[in-house]
């Protein structure tokens, strides 16, 4: 189950980092991937979605891929006998997470993330004031040419 587990966060690691980066940008290798508790913050294909949109902070991509990183170090200590191979392998690991979060966090941070601050009318949290109260009664003017 261990190897299982290890599998599941490398392909889950590399999806990531392939669809942020691919030719395509979008959803598409980690839209099937489960959610799991050990080793995920939030569904892979949301957090895609939200690096593609650039509404990550680098805090969200370090604790994301961290999360990753922790989980997968424990695997590493439980499927490896060889005291002598356990750093190297261990190494190699934090390689890949390194090199896929620092792709990653070119192309998703952005320098305002636009769901704290709404653009416009479409977006969640925007706020138009209404006026309607202060304005008055409607009134008619000029001609009337539908009556």
């Amino acid at each position: 189950m261990a190897y299982d587990e290890l599998k599941l966060i490398l392909e889950k690691i590399l999806c990531i980092d392939a669809d942020i980066t691919g030719l395509g940008a979008g959803p598409y290798q980690t839209f099937q991937l489960p959610f799991a508790t050990q080793h995920d913050i939030e569904p892979p294909a949301s957090f895609v979605g939200r690096c593609l949109k650039g509404a990550v902070k680098p805090r969200d991509i370090e604790v994301e891929f961290m999360k990753f990183n922790d989980r997968g170090q424990i695997l590493i200590d439980t499927l490896s006998y060889d005291d002598q191979q356990r750093p190297q392998l261990k190494a190699q690991f934090r390689n890949i997470v390194v090199k896929a979060a620092h792709n990653i966090a070119f192309i998703a941070l952005s320098d305002k993330a636009n769901l704290d601050r709404p653009k416009g009318a479409r977006d969640p949290g925007y706020y138009v004031p209404h006026f309607s109260l202060e304005q008055g009664p409607y009134e008619i003017k000029g001609q009337f040419q539908y009556f």
